[in-house]
């Protein structure tokens, strides 16, 4: 029969194995105090953005596990070399052409995709979000909105 396995935080648990070691005698091996599943626990838990930026989007679950999606997809070398050569690789860019961000949305685009949820301009909306949005484009659309792909 199997025991019941306690979740806890990692700091109670790196804190309780300091104690642990600490408490034992000099002759005795230390006891591994946390298991790799602690650990991919504690790693699965951290969003994929800023706490400051879901408060102020309203981010919730759904939201972040797409996010998440989305900038795995934005490391791509595709991703990526598109962005380098939309703008340089810059996320702030507005050259005034009427197109804005890492991946010059017409501001039109950038609207009807969702993208004024996080900034009338994709040149003012943070990294994630111009991601986000890309992906979104993508996944509606592949790489036919970008000349450079």
């Amino acid at each position: 029969m199997r025991k019941p396995v306690l979740a806890m935080p990692l700091a109670a648990v790196l804190s309780a194995a300091a104690l642990t070691m600490a408490a034992a005698p000099a002759s005795a091996a230390p006891v591994p105090a946390t298991s790799s599943a602690v650990l991919t626990q504690a790693k699965a838990a951290k969003p994929p953005v800023k706490a400051k930026h879901i408060k102020r989007y309203n981010l919730g679950r759904t939201a972040l596990r797409r996010i998440a999606i989305s900038q795995k997809w934005a490391r791509t070398s595709k991703a990526r070399s598109v962005v380098r050569c939309e703008s340089g690789g810059s996320y702030k860019i507005n050259t005034g052409n009427g197109y804005y961000g890492a991946w010059q949305f017409a501001a039109g685009t950038w609207n009807g995709i969702g993208g004024r949820r996080y900034a009338r301009y994709a040149s003012n909306a943070p990294k994630f979000a111009q991601d986000h949005m890309a992906w979104k484009l993508w996944k509606r659309s592949g790489w036919g909105p970008w000349g450079c792909a």
